[in-house]
This record gives structure tokens, C-alpha cells and sequence, in this order.
């Protein structure tokens, strides 16, 4: 277990006005708003979770987690957070911007205005900018591969809708703190002929069916209250609303409320890319194919259902599981095991009590099979996923203040771009032009710079930038002359 300590009086923060859970709590009610996806869901929360935790860590003069920026002296560390978070968030909600501005102005009442304040907001908003620079273009929006097939075996579009599959792409996302996403892929789930899947097939058509009689009163709440459909928060919005409440009778600063959550959402949002890489790499069929096809050795049941809403991406792994997997994890290193209670924004007035989060995940893998949504190899497989991932984002975490390295990214106008580092401000880069002497660009507070003006024509533009550990990155661009 790993202690967490109020050692910052000076971050602390009445709950009311507290910046980490209020924006923590906006992001949830922008995924449910927004009718968000639960891949997407994860990205969000990470998002703004670091960049909560890069402004308050810069303020303090720490390492962040993706960017360190130089903070002005004696910034109101609660006002940048307010701002940052809200920033970031009408990046990614855009649709949401009214209601999140107005939440914004009424955070900003409660705290003294005057120039520290200002200072404060665009200092947040600068951090939120970074953060956003690094991970615009991570590929989450493009479009992935499909391969359907009527294999056995094999995905296809389940009903009642017949979708086509969710964001493929996800398994291609770069992690935020693993190296790649196929680092903790398993080992895929048995072939149909199998002893293995005939029997997981079997105990989800019994206990999974909507009808089911084998199934309990108590199993059937479960898969509701861990359903976390599109509309709720999701799976990933489900767990932090459940380290909410914990936090609010845990009494930390803002500092330590803002690691929590970051070491959260960042693991659980590196589960759901391997996850995705999983899903999208052994494409397995959902029960409801294989029960209501059958085969030799399973007599077609055509008019069976699930008691759940068969999602729309491949079966194995199983993302609930995986994210539980990986949230347990991480909980259990910072809380311990400790019982808590929880409610559900799938299962409104009804909360469901655990004597530790390894019990929740494990309920919450389980209620996949119960749903009818699953087969037992594809959440026992999830949870071993999401517990490798998280232990691996502690780990990351815990050695952040050694360096992830600089990042240099180009803006989309060619004009210049962006060069960050987590432990350092980077206040200059080095660039060569077609191969010629070196230069030394100079970097803004807001880790900006722009590109040294050269003749007319195309030109070969190499930059650099070190950091205060010795480590490089290096972006190779094309760049008209004569602007």
C-alpha cells in the first residue's frame, strides 16, 4: 500500500470549490451528455486528469507527467487548475462549451480576482494547450481496419443493431505510459471445438439468457449496475465516481486528489488501448453469435438474447474487465484494501457494497457473463490485462521524475510548433537548415516557437531538443521559404 499524505495545507481546498473533483465531475457529465463512447470516455478522463495534475505539479516546481511549464511566481494554484480543466474540457466537449463556461465563471467567484488571477487562468489554459498539442494528432480520430467474417469463430455485426465495430483504430492509439499496445496482449481465447469455449459457451447461454433461471436477483442488479452503457459515464466515468466519493472522506490536498485521478484514468485509459489491441487483433465472435447460430456441437437457439445489449466491438478481451482490472490495481497500491460503497449512473438510487476494489472488479468482469455479453475467458483474460497495465502506469509514475523525455510537435500551419519536457521547462531548441550550421530557436513559456524565416523555395528543417537529462528528440520537417 502506498500512503497518501495532506502535505500541502497550501493546495488544500473547501469541497465546494474544490477544482479536482468539480472538473473530474464535469468530465462525467460530459461524456453522459454527449452520449461518449467508453474508448473515447477513457482519453477524456485521462486528458484532463493530467492536465489538473501538470499544472498543480509545475506551480510546485515538480515534474509532470507530459509537460512542465514555467509558472509565474505565487500563481493561485486552485484558479490554474479551475482553468486548465476547463480548457481542456471545451477542447474535447465542444458542444458543451456554454455550460462548461458557466461553470467556470462560477468556480472563478469564489476565489480573489485581481492580476494573480489572470495570471493563473492563461498559465492553466497554457498547460491545457500543451497537453492537447501532444495528444491531438495520437490517431484516436482516424479510422481503423475492419475484417468481418462468418467464420466460426470469427466477429460480425451483432443484433439489434448490426453496427459496424467501434473505433478499430484504438489499438493502434500510442499509450500514455506503456511502451506499445500490444505490450500486455494475451494469449486469445479458445477456438470454437474446444472443450474451453464449448463449456464457456454453455454457462453463457444459461446464465447470461434474458430469461435466464440460473441466474440470481443479486447477479441480474450487478450486470445492471455495471452495465455503463453510452449515456451513462461509462466504465471508466463509473470508477472515478466511485473514487470521488472515497476522496471526499479521504480529506488529501489538491496535489494528492490530482495524482490519484491521474494515475487512475491514465491506466484505465492504456487498458482500454490493450483492450482495443486485443479486440481487434483475434476479432472473436460474441456469445449472442455463437449461441443463436450454433454448430455440431450446439444446437442453434435463434430466439435467444442476452439480458444486456450486445456491444459493438469484437468479444475478447472484455473492456469492463480490463478497465476494473486495471483500476483495481491502482487503487489497492495508493488506498490499500479498503471496503467502500458505490452507486451507479446506470442504476440510479441503488448503491452495492465491496471489501475491496479487487471484489468490485471482479464483480464487474463477472457481470459481463451474467449480462449475457461474455464469455467467462474473456473477463478472467481482461482482468490479467487491466492488472498488468496498471501496475505498469505506478510504476510509471513512480519514475517520472526521471525524465519520459522531450516532445517536439509540429502545428498544422507550418509556421513552427511546440518542444515540452516533463521535468524541465524547455526554453530553446536547436534546428538545422538543409544540413547547414546550427541554429538555436528560442521557446516561449507556453513551449511555443516559430520557425526561422529562410529564401524562397522548399528546405529541409532538422530540430532538436535536449533535456536537462541528456535525452533527445528529433523531428525532420519540409518547410516553403520566403514568407
Amino acid at each position: 500500500m502506498v500512503a497518501i499524505c495532506a502535505c500541502a495545507p497550501s493546495l488544500a481546498a473547501p469541497l465546494g470549490t474544490d477544482p479536482v473533483l468539480l472538473w473530474n465531475e464535469q468530465t462525467n457529465r460530459s461524456i453522459q451528455a454527449t452520449a461518449m463512447d467508453p474508448f473515447k470516455a477513457t482519453r477524456a478522463l485521462a486528458l484532463e486528469s493530467i492536465v489538473v495534475l501538470d499544472t498543480l505539479r509545475s506551480i510546485a516546481g515538480k515534474p509532470g507527467f507530459l509537460v512542465r511549464l514555467p509558472a509565474p511566481a505565487d500563481t493561485p494554484p486552485d484558479v490554474a487548475a479551475h482553468a486548465a480543466a476547463h480548457a481542456i474540457l471545451a477542447h474535447l466537449f465542444p458542444a458543451r462549451r456554454t455550460a462548461l463556461d458557466a461553470v467556470f465563471a462560477k468556480s472563478l467567484t469564489a476565489l480573489p480576482s485581481g492580476e494573480k488571477r489572470k495570471q493563473a487562468v492563461v498559465f492553466g489554459e497554457a498547460v491545457a494547450a500543451a497537453v492537447a498539442a501532444i495528444r491531438d494528432r495520437d490517431g484516436s480520430d482516424l479510422a481503423g481496419s475492419v475484417k468481418i467474417s462468418t467464420e466460426p469463430g470469427r466477429w460480425r455485426p451483432t443484433p439489434p443493431g448490426f453496427y459496424q465495430p467501434l473505433n478499430p483504430q484504438w489499438a493502434s492509439v500510442p499509450p500514455f505510459a506503456m511502451i506499445r499496445p500490444d505490450q500486455f496482449r494475451p494469449p486469445g481465447p479458445p477456438v470454437p471445438g474446444t472443450k474451453a469455449f464449448a463449456d464457456a459457451r454453455i454457462q453463457t447461454a444459461t446464465i447470461g439468457g434474458a430469461d435466464s433461471h440460473s441466474r440470481t436477483a443479486d447477479q441480474t442488479v450487478a450486470a445492471h449496475y455495471w452495465s455503463d452503457a453510452i449515456g451513462t459515464y461509462a466504465p471508466a466515468g463509473h470508477w472515478n465516481s466511485i473514487v470521488s466519493t472515497i476522496m471526499q472522506s479521504e480529506k488529501l490536498d489538491m496535489a494528492a486528489e490530482a495524482t490519484v485521478f491521474a494515475e487512475l484514468n491514465v491506466a484505465i485509459a492504456d487498458a482500454a488501448i490493450a483492450m482495443a489491441d486485443a479486440k481487434y487483433t483475434y476479432w472473436s465472435w460474441r456469445p449472442i453469435t455463437a449461441i443463436q447460430g450454433g454448430d455440431a456441437d450446439f444446437p442453434a437457439r435463434p430466439n435467444w438474447t442476452p439480458l444486456l445489449e450486445t456491444p459493438n466491438h469484437p468479444s475478447y478481451i472484455s473492456g469492463h474487465s480490463a478497465f476494473s482490472g486495471a483500476a483495481a490495481a491502482v487503487l489497492t497500491s495508493i488506498f490499500g484494501t479498503k471496503p467502500f460503497r458505490g452507486g451507479s449512473d446506470s442504476l440510479p438510487g441503488v448503491s452495492r457494497a465491496f471489501n475491496s476494489f479487487e471484489q468490485a472488479a471482479e464483480e464487474a468482469a463477472n457481470s459481463r457473463l451474467w449480462g449475457g455479453i461474455h464469455y467467462k475467458f474473456d473477463n478472467d483474460d481482461g482482468l490479467v490485462t487491466g492488472r498488468a497495465v496498471g501496475a505498469w502506469a505506478m510504476a510509471t509514475f513512480r519514475s517520472s521524475s526521471q525524465g519520459r523525455g522531450p516532445t517536439i510537435v509540429l502545428d498544422r500551419k507550418g509556421a513552427g510548433g511546440f518542444a515540452f519536457d516533463n521535468v524541465a521547462p524547455v526554453t530553446a531548441i536547436e534546428a538545422v537548415l538543409d544540413g547547414g550550421a546550427r541554429m538555436t530557436i528560442p521557446v516561449d513559456a507556453g513551449g511555443r516557437f516559430a520557425f526561422p524565416w529562410c529564401s524562397v523555395g522548399q528546405h529541409t528543417l532538422t530540430l532538436t531538443a535536449t533535456s536537462v537529462g541528456g535525452q533527445v528528440a528529433t523531428v525532420a520537417t519540409t518547410m516553403t521559404g520566403g514568407r
